[in-house]
């Protein structure tokens, strides 16, 4: 019976298809901060200024909605993505909060952040930070970010977050070491999106295989002779 919390707690953590589709989410915000900015500086500097007028409003629009979602609506849509998807499996929860595995984000980190993710993408348009270190100057603000996530899930959060932010971390210290894994010419911008979406897929395939382990276990202890003696 002393093993049945420590499973559960466990399962609960690693219910990781919300944190999947959270991630995705990020990603798509990631790339689509990085797109608008990239947008509204080449417009700027071609001299197409209703383009760039755009570009602006729609990065407002856009920035104002990705706060509302960080701040109030992404919780609550997670949750109920995680009703839904593990439906079957009936509720559990890892910690506090009652949105599960999804972390309310403060104000003013979340200002930063979209700040470091604004700036950072219009410093290399400019030329002032070199296109080749993208990615590593991207893990100084993205890895703290996590840490940052991970702390406000006091222990009750997915490991999903750390084991992605630590292979992307990893990355980035390769790549600054002069390991050969830069793609050059037109297949530049693939040395975001393959550290941001591929260490993020093997995160979260990790994750769930031992969620499904701890399920099986939980599930073998609740049928064991012991428990069927103590409900009897």
């Amino acid at each position: 019976m002393r093993e049945i919390p420590k499973w559960a707690r466990r399962y609960a953590q690693n219910r990781t298809l919300p944190m999947l589709v959270f991630f995705a989410i990020f990603v798509v915000g990631f790339a689509a901060f990085g797109g608008l900015s990239y947008l509204t500086a080449w417009a700027y500097m071609t001299g197409q200024r209703p383009l760039a007028v755009a570009a602006i409003l729609v990065l407002s629009s856009f920035t104002a909605w990705w706060i509302w979602f960080s701040f109030m609506g992404g919780p609550r849509i997670m949750r109920r993505i995680t009703e839904h998807l593990y439906r079957s499996e009936g509720a559990v929860s890892s910690g506090p909060s009652p949105d599960g595995n999804i972390t309310r984000v403060s104000p003013g980190v979340g200002f930063v952040f979209m700040f470091c993710v604004l700036a950072s993408v219009g410093l290399g348009l400019l030329g002032v930070l070199p296109i080749r270190y993208m990615q590593p100057i991207s893990a100084l603000y993205v890895v703290p970010f996590c840490v940052y996530m991970g702390i406000m899930q006091q222990g009750g959060g997915s490991p999903f977050i750390s084991l992605w932010a630590t292979l992307y971390a990893i990355h980035a210290i390769l790549l600054v070491a002069g390991a050969p894994i830069y793609f050059g010419g037109n297949w530049e911008v693939l040395n975001i999106l393959v550290p941001v979406i591929g260490y993020g897929v093997l995160a979260a395939l990790a994750v769930h295989i031992y969620s499904r382990y701890a399920l099986r276990r939980l599930r073998k202890l609740a049928a064991s002779p012991d428990m069927t003696e103590a409900r009897g």
